[in-house]
């Protein structure tokens, strides 16, 4: 089984030493590590090539998104499996090693394998992702079992740096939506669900970097006010709608519920701009899934008041929700 590491980057000159040091560590070794520059300005490719040289493979683009890097990094690897790993992010020595024992001990029908995950950089996220999500491992290795409806139901607990996959499942999948801004990593799990089954390793082999003050990426959008949060979002559930998996299935009340929740979200931020007339396009798109303008009306103000409640509990209780962005 040859796997190839794929790392892509963007000015993180300093992050990304670390995280190819991180792979050269592991107890059993990848058979190739790929790293994708994506334009970086801070010297970052001149740095990899002064320190690693041929035992890195460096291929270098203009700036055009993480998933254009990865999708080019995948199109080049000559390995079997693809082990992804974010630049800022680091495995832990034995992270391939256990993977590659779990697939050897589950069979050939897996065709992703992940781990769990730590969390470094902010001292009040001090569960693993298996804990976050409440997924209960009760063994060494293991199936994730419909790991879809861990998806649709916010309980997702598959983090890209964890992941190793048949690469031949990417391609047939065409790997990632280089359209998507943010949310591309959760729309290809979400396709490989229904193309193979998931396993897992059940220790904590990746640390992924939660320093708030220097992310450079586009993870804040999901906090921001951000007309193309919405879209984007809109773009990637309705895309989801037309899959042949789950139009006409169970699966389709859910992902029309989340792209409900998001255009009752962007109705909520344009009204509280002032954008009154982008306000009622958001509306309209609401009535063309099936709700009423009556509905609408009555669920905008429920949410308000939920809001207005739940923000006085806090501020009752002094606390300080901190919601874990990437």
């Amino acid at each position: 089984m040859k796997v190839s590491a794929l790392i892509p980057t963007y000015n993180r000159r300093a992050e990304v030493a670390r995280a190819i040091d991180s792979v050269f560590a592991q107890t059993v070794p990848v058979d190739e590590i790929i790293v994708v520059d994506d334009g970086s300005t801070d010297g970052s490719a001149e740095a990899i090539r002064d320190r690693y040289g041929s035992r890195v493979v460096l291929l270098e683009q203009k700036n055009a998104g993480v998933s254009a890097a990865r999708n080019r990094g995948i199109r080049e690897a000559q390995g079997e499996w693809i082990a992804f790993l974010d630049s800022d992010d680091t495995w832990l020595p034995t992270k391939i090693e256990r993977q590659l024992e779990a697939l050897a001990a589950l069979g050939g029908e897996f065709g992703l394998c992940l781990t769990d995950c730590s969390f470094d950089g902010d001292p009040r996220l001090k569960s693993s992702a298996f804990e976050r999500s409440g997924f209960a491992a009760t063994s060494k290795f293991g199936a994730v079992e419909k790991p879809a409806q861990y998806m649709l139901a916010g309980r997702e607990f598959f983090w890209l740096p964890s992941l190793m996959v048949r690469r031949s499942l990417l391609e047939e999948l065409r790997a990632f939506n280089e359209s998507l801004v943010i949310g591309e990593d959760t729309d290809l799990l979400f396709r490989l669900c229904f193309k193979t089954r998931f396993c897992f390793a059940a220790e904590q082999l990746v640390r992924i970097d939660t320093i708030p003050s220097r992310r450079n990426g586009l993870g804040h959008l999901y906090n921001a006010r951000d007309d193309r949060k919405f879209e984007n979002l809109a773009r990637l559930y309705n895309g989801w709608l037309t899959m042949p998996e789950v139009a006409g299935t169970a699966y389709e009340r859910s992902v029309r519920d989340i792209l409900r929740g998001v255009f009752y979200n962007s109705a909520e931020c344009k009204l509280h701009e002032r954008r009154i007339g982008s306000a009622f396009g958001e509306l309209r798109r609401l009535k063309g899934i099936g709700d009423s303008y009556p509905s609408i009306l009555a669920t905008l103000v429920y949410r308000k008041l939920a809001k207005f409640r739940n923000s006085q509990a806090h501020a009752v209780a002094g606390a300080h929700p901190y919601a874990l962005v990437r």
